[in-house]
């Protein structure tokens, strides 16, 4: 285990030590590790959660990521930012702890009812995020957390998500500052190239508001304030355009020049996500993503809901991916859809054809037909004590249950393979199996 992600080394910055106890790491991606920590000048106070950036993580990124979290505050069941502090190169981002629990633990036990307030919970952040043009980029269970204790939802790790139409940072996304009680009382987020991004300290409600006040010595009048920058200054923007093309200086030699290597014929397309929710256009490389990205991986959580298995795409590559759900959708669909992104796909041996089929009654008979080879998990241990009370089931939906058939229909809209049919987070919530959900 690499010592900058060890509880030893994070104890080591002072500014950390002296106001938090480090309790246990609790989660590894990418580009961070979290911890849970307690405030030390209250024992009695909830656990947080302290996310520790790899230091090469560009500063660009986590910019990104704490301008989205700010914006989207905290509402409608997307994880709220307390605040964010940069130290020896480091940035710590601190947020609230979730006791949660693996999503292998707990979706067979679901019954219709919680598969729907599942749903109903994902799709509400969702909107709450796709209402800002922001694509979350990164949707699986593991990063729509069940709180164990308060069975509440919490969307999480928006180290992916960017602007729909701006990528990482919108030239015209500058959020309102508000006055600070001390200016002096700022860091900054800078390169050797002196790009320079202000970052004071968040107050937005009263639950943290001694957790900010110990750890930034903020007083209450201040705000999270992102001051925008020109694009000028920032390194690799890729919203940055320049019309002439570097001047080629290959002449007789043997090599490529560096401005032939780095010059794009084409749009960079975003490829970010998770293998097996990646959906056909971002697999197939399309420059143009929209919020639809979120949507397919909605389909893709629900199929294990209706199949019993999980993860529902085990492959190893994007293209098995892509085969798995020709066969579960139909060739004819996903040929529209790569189509509309301009692609073709080729496939042999081909599955058998729609034939006059609806869409969602030929993906109910593959869903159905999966389910039903669907394994049981092994019971429970027995209890050591004869008048505990027997333990629930396991299982709370039979390999043959039979669910009715609107839902498949909303599973089919989720799946669409082209993305500009595919069903919104809100038209989804409006959808009759979800209709009257809570």
């Amino acid at each position: 285990m690499s010592r900058a992600r060890s509880i030893e080394y994070i104890n080591t910055f002072e500014e950390i030590a002296s106001v938090f106890d480090v309790i246990n790491k609790i989660g590894q991606g990418t580009f961070g590790t979290v911890f849970s920590v307690r405030p030390r000048f209250d024992p009695n106070s909830s656990i947080l959660a302290l996310k520790v950036m790899v230091p090469t993580t560009g500063l660009r990124r986590i910019e990104n990521e704490l301008r989205i979290l700010r914006v989207l505050d905290g509402q409608n069941g997307v994880i709220k930012l307390i605040s964010a502090k940069r130290i020896r190169d480091h940035v710590f981002i601190l947020t609230p702890y979730i006791r949660c629990k693996s999503f292998s633990r707990y979706y067979l036990t679901y019954d219709e009812k919680e598969i729907k307030r599942y749903l109903t919970s994902l799709l509400k952040a969702l909107e709450h995020v796709h209402r800002h043009r922001i694509i979350h980029r990164d949707v699986k269970p593991s990063n729509f957390l069940l709180d164990q204790y308060t069975q509440q939802y919490t969307l999480v790790d928006f180290g992916l998500a960017h602007s729909q139409e701006a990528g990482d940072v919108d030239r015209n996304w500058t959020p309102t500052p508000m006055p600070l009680a001390n200016p002096k009382r700022q860091f900054s987020f800078a390169t050797s190239n002196s790009c320079k991004h202000k970052l004071t300290r968040s107050l937005v409600d009263d639950k943290y508001h001694l957790v900010r006040r110990f750890w930034d010595g903020t007083d209450s009048g201040d705000r999270l304030v992102l001051r925008s920058s020109s694009l000028s200054d920032l390194p690799n923007s890729p919203t940055t355009s320049d019309s002439s093309k570097p001047a080629c200086v290959c002449g007789n030699r043997l090599t490529v020049c560096r401005p032939c290597l780095n010059y794009r014929k084409g749009p960079t397309a975003r490829r970010g996500g998770t293998l097996g929710y990646r959906p056909p256009e971002v697999i197939y490389n399309t420059a143009n993503q929209t919020t639809a990205v979120d949507i397919w991986a909605v389909g893709v959580i629900f199929c294990s809901f209706l199949t019993g298995h999980y993860p529902f795409i085990p492959g190893d590559s994007d293209f098995e991916a892509i085969h798995a759900f020709t066969h579960l959708l139909s060739f004819e669909r996903m040929q529209k859809g790569a189509q509309a992104v301009g692609k073709n796909l080729y496939l042999s041996p081909k599955p058998s054809p729609l034939a006059g089929q609806k869409d969602y009654i030929y993906l109910k008979d593959r869903l159905e037909r999966i389910r039903r080879e669907m394994k049981e998990p092994p019971p429970l241990p027995p209890t050591f004590s004869s008048d505990a009370p027997p333990p629930g089931p396991t299982v709370a939906l039979p390999r043959n249950y039979k669910f009715e058939v609107m839902t498949f229909d909303l599973c089919s809209r989720l799946l669409e393979p082209n993305p500009r049919l595919r069903i919104s987070a809100s038209k989804a919530l409006a959808h009759p199996y979800l209709a009257g959900s809570k």
